[in-house]
């Protein structure tokens, strides 16, 4: 795997590059119960300009919850379809909630659990998150900033 350095906030704008988390559903990814578990989650391999995919880690501070980029386009591959880079995540540690864009409108979000990946929650609306709280069945939150 490549080693992509990560050291601070990802400020930059690259448009809509990840949902909205606030610190609420952070704290309820943490404990959802997940829907399955797996030894490595399905992250994007290829890199295309329209659906930006990529894989981020939710890091919560005192001002919400920002990205933390673990993935980027490759030199290698043919055109605009290029390779998407991404660190090792089994070096993640427990409890990390990572977010793994695959499309422009579909995200899915995994935490880490004594060396395996539980998906937690996955969202294919810009403005709906679907966690699962008990296994497979979701409860529906909505991404959109309360008034």
């Amino acid at each position: 795997m490549t080693s992509i350095p990560t050291i601070e906030r990802n400020n930059f704008d690259h448009g809509e590059e990840s949902m909205s988390i606030d610190d609420a559903t952070y704290l309820i990814l943490r404990s959802a119960m997940g829907a399955f578990t797996c030894r490595y989650p399905p992250v994007p391999k290829t890199w295309n300009p329209v659906d930006r995919p990529h894989v981020a880690l939710l890091i919560p501070d005192g001002r919400g919850v920002f990205a933390v980029f673990l993935s980027q386009p490759g030199e290698g591959g043919i055109g605009p379809l290029r390779t998407l880079e991404t660190v090792d995540l089994t070096e993640m540690p427990s409890k990390s909630i990572i977010e793994v864009r695959h499309s422009s409108s579909h995200f899915a979000y995994y935490r880490r659990d004594n060396g395996s990946w539980t998906k937690v929650a996955e969202a294919s609306d810009p403005f709906v998150v679907e966690v699962f709280s008990h296994g497979y069945a979701p409860i529906t939150l909505s991404s959109l900033p309360m008034a």
